[in-house]
């Protein structure tokens, strides 16, 4: 009974760290967007998100999937305390993620130009992308290096770099535009997050040494030739995958770029954001692989349903309270002008729930080394995202653009929770792991009665303002707990657990 305990409680304490990771990591770029767009104006705005879409894009290629190979293969070896091939499968994935970074950042040196003055013809473009392909190079190798926190599950290590990397980008920023000249404000700002990423880098490292000090020694054994091709094999897959996951990312909002006008591309990005956003912090991707790498496969079924119940217990509530406070959220943050952002996260909203389920289905294909299963059904469900999101927003545009971006929003909807089905059919069928949905029921049922008890509420309600707005969550937060307490869906056992999160 022990290793259970500790695996639960392992995954509890990563599981808060990882959440106040992403918090400080959602907050500090919500700030430091707001800096830049009210500092820098539209059209240099427009200027630095272009250069940073273009930078982005290349840093996602430069990953391949290796960060989540160093993260599977050197929990492996860590838990054999085999220091010998740990250090080598490090030194292998590094030197591939070291060339591949710095092959991209010179391909986007040399097309700096290019794409400056012939195919965007934004002359300005040209010396953010020349700082940019630096910043490519640095923050790829330092994504690599955070990886590793996840193998010894130091991940408060990881909410102490992130919020030093957003306490120096939003410092560094309002240095740049009080004391830099307006023409090289841009420029300035990518050379601002450059210094960041190398304090940080240095930050990681210097923590690093404690935990692998014999990572860093001069002398390690080169991997046979044999376990080379094992690994590259399912880098293969884990790249097919991560390319296939920028498409099935963003077809919905190219598609919406070719029938609507930008500012609906603009109202979609929004409500996607705000979706995504609340996904991502119940998502523990990172911190499942070196678990299910290191767990006795007997035991998925059990881990993977426990993963199952607390996502529950918390993604239904989220998913009610954006549709009974969405518009108060999308005019808090964005403004009264987004306001048709409002119908589509009404469907996005049912992400929350989503997306760390199908991160979890996918670790536990990555940590047993069967990445074809999540890759093949991607296909289809990328394949089915294009189709449905051009028939549905060409269909639903008659209607108005409004539910256009409905429309696209309900494509992207079925096609992920088709991906999620997918993935939980595999691993019914290869391994042998049938998630509990009656998880479920509790808190749906204490959802709806906290619905309906808000609802009654806002009805009686004059007007909604900041204060009584979270006034009202909190409030909901509280009735919801309370009712899940009282049907049995939460035991002292679940708050317990809370209790020994360790905070060292």
């Amino acid at each position: 009974m022990e290793e259970p305990r500790q695996l639960n409680q392992e995954i509890v304490n990563n599981s808060f760290w990882n959440f106040l990771t992403t918090l400080l990591g959602k907050i500090g770029a919500l700030l430091f967007v707001v800096i830049l767009a009210r500092f820098l104006l539209p059209e240099k705005f427009g200027i630095y998100s272009l250069v940073m879409s273009v930078t982005l894009i290349l840093i996602t290629f430069a990953d391949i999937g290796i960060n989540q190979a160093l993260i599977r293969y050197l929990s492996e070896w860590l838990a054999e305390k085999n220091r010998e091939k740990t250090a080598s499968v490090y030194h292998y994935l590094f030197r591939l993620k070291f060339f591949l970074s710095l092959f991209l950042a010179i391909v986007l040196l040399a097309l700096s130009y290019p794409l400056s003055f012939y195919l965007f013809e934004k002359p300005l473009l040209f010396y953010p992308l020349i700082f940019s392909s630096i910043y490519l190079f640095i923050y790829s190798i330092e994504s690599f290096y955070s990886s590793l926190f996840f193998v010894v599950g130091k991940l408060n290590y990881l909410a102490i770099r992130q919020f030093l990397w957003e306490a120096l980008r939003i410092l560094g920023s309002l240095f740049v535009f009080i004391f830099l000249v307006s023409k090289y404000s841009v420029v300035g700002i990518i050379s601002v997050l450059i210094i960041a990423v190398i304090i940080t880098l240095i930050f990681l490292l210097h923590n690093l040494r404690k935990f692998f000090p014999f990572l860093f020694r001069s002398r390690f054994k080169l991997l046979d030739k044999r376990y080379r091709k094992h690994i590259n094999k399912i880098l293969f897959y884990l790249s097919v995958g991560g390319t296939l996951s920028i498409i099935f990312g963003y077809v919905d909002i190219v598609m919406i770029g070719m029938f609507l006008p930008s500012a609906s591309v603009g109202f979609y990005s929004a409500s996607m954001a705000l979706a995504m956003g609340f996904g991502a912090l119940l998502t523990i991707t990172n911190i499942l692989l070196p678990v299910f790498t290191q767990m006795k496969k007997e035991r998925f079924n059990e881990m993977l349903n426990k993963v199952f119940k607390y996502t529950s217990l918390l993604a239904v509530p989220t998913i009610s309270g954006l549709f009974i406070f969405g518009n108060y959220i999308v005019i808090t943050i964005y403004g009264v002008d987004y306001l048709p952002a409002v119908l589509p996260l009404y469907f996005l909203a049912f992400l929350v729930l989503e997306t760390p389920l199908s991160n979890s289905f996918k670790s536990l294909f990555t940590a047993t080394e069967k990445p074809r299963y999540f890759v093949n059904i991607l296909i289809i469900s990328t394949i089915m995202n294009i189709v449905l999101n051009y028939f549905l927003i060409t269909s639903f545009l008659k209607i108005s653009p409004d539910w256009a971006l409905a429309g696209a929003a309900i494509s992207t909807l079925a096609s992920r929770y088709f991906y999620l089905i997918g993935l939980s059919f595999y691993a019914r069928k290869k391994l042998g792991i049938s998630i509990r949905y009656s998880f479920l029921i509790k808190p749906i049922l204490a959802s709806m009665t906290m619905v309906a008890v808000l609802y009654s509420i806002n009805l009686n309600l004059k007007e909604m303002n900041f204060f009584i707005g979270i006034s009202e969550i909190f409030f909901g937060a509280l009735f919801y707990f309370a009712m899940m307490f009282i049907i049995k869906g939460i035991s002292k056992d679940d708050l317990l657990i809370l209790r020994k999160i360790d905070f060292n």
